[in-house]
């Protein structure tokens, strides 16, 4: 009914038969291998770089003596690229092109208009309207946008007629 006593009476009964009893050696910790990331890696060889990978060394060598003097307009025109693969291989290649004088000077300076030949232009609006021609096709003659046609026929004075119906001139 005991446990242990049961336990004592069956070892006896099986020393008591001939048999022999051996200690065996219990469960023994053995760590885990080491990841393979942990252990040291071997130095690969370097591969040689490619083709493609030296054309593009020489590439960037070129276009970088270029921008010490250079702006991306001339560059473009030199080479024969696109502005965008220039701005590309001066992003790679750790370098930049001159800046362009011409930019950023300015709405001050522009000359939108030169009244002499404002002054020209007036006078031959003025012909097209003696002659018979209505407002499109005194622009589509002359050559200019409606924005112009209105700008100088308000600067001058000039009364051109318009079609009953239509919108105002615009914006001047």
């Amino acid at each position: 009914m005991n446990p242990s006593i049961d336990l004592e009476a069956a070892q006896a009964a099986f020393l008591a038969s001939g048999g022999s009893i051996i200690v065996l050696d219990g469960f023994q910790y053995a760590p885990h291998r080491p990841h393979r990331d942990l252990e040291q890696v071997r130095a690969t060889q370097p591969k040689p770089p490619s083709q493609k990978a030296l054309k593009r060394q020489k590439q960037l060598a070129e276009l970088r003596e270029m921008a010490k003097t250079m702006t991306y307009a001339q560059a473009m025109e030199r080479t024969g690229l696109a502005q965008t693969t220039l701005y590309r291989a001066a992003q790679d290649g750790g370098f930049a092109f001159q800046p362009d004088p011409r930019r950023f000077r300015g709405e001050k300076n522009r000359v939108y208009a030169d009244p002499a030949e404002d002054k020209a232009l007036a006078a031959k609006i003025a012909e097209l309207r003696d002659a018979g021609l209505n407002r499109a096709q005194a622009k589509a003659k002359l050559g200019i946008s409606d924005r112009k046609f209105c700008r100088v026929i308000h600067l001058f004075g000039v009364e051109y007629p318009k079609v009953e119906g239509k919108r105002c001139d615009g914006p001047v």
